[in-house]
């Protein structure tokens, strides 16, 4: 048999033009392809970020609380209600650091003091949170039960989501 000898066939085979490269359909696919894994991975990496948002609040939450606790033991009392910023005095006695107190929440809003003076009970409030309800409620369920009507964390009579120290 003899090579190809047809000019046409010969000149398509030997353009590199034609061997070199992707076609737009093979880079629209791969473009399809990342497109459909993204998002697969999108919503996990969300459910992740939030959880980590409330893991930190559920942390300072217990630090704080722990501290509050740590002054109501020196003081016989526990301090009376400040509104957004910590209690007088407190900057010297209690181990946490002002401008962590006074940075928006990881679920949004700001840290509030609620004293017994002012509330029948102590604990530390979110003030206006930006977060879902469905957010505040996988909070309690990390810190507590998982009903904001009732335990340690919950919605209290102000509407303010608190994790209560003592009542």
């Amino acid at each position: 048999m003899s090579p190809i000898t047809n000019n046409n066939q010969t000149a398509l085979l030997s353009n590199p033009r034609k061997s070199a490269g992707f076609s737009l359909i093979e880079l629209m696919m791969v473009v399809a392809i990342v497109g459909v894994l993204a998002s697969a991975a999108l919503p996990v990496y969300d459910d992740y970020a939030t959880r980590a948002r409330l893991v930190e609040t559920a942390l300072r939450l217990g630090n704080w609380s722990r501290e509050f606790r740590r002054w109501e033991i020196a003081n016989d009392r526990f301090p009376n209600d400040s509104h957004v910023g910590l209690p007088p005095g407190a900057v010297k006695t209690l181990n946490i650091i002002e401008a962590e107190w006074a940075t928006p929440t990881a679920l949004g809003g700001t840290w509030n003091w609620e004293g017994p003076d002012g509330y029948p009970y102590a604990g530390i409030a979110i003030l206006n949170p930006t977060a879902t309800v469905r957010d505040i409620a996988q909070l309690d369920y990390i810190l507590d039960d998982g009903i904001l009507a009732t335990g340690k964390f919950r919605q209290t009579p102000n509407g303010r989501y608190t994790y209560i120290i003592w009542e």
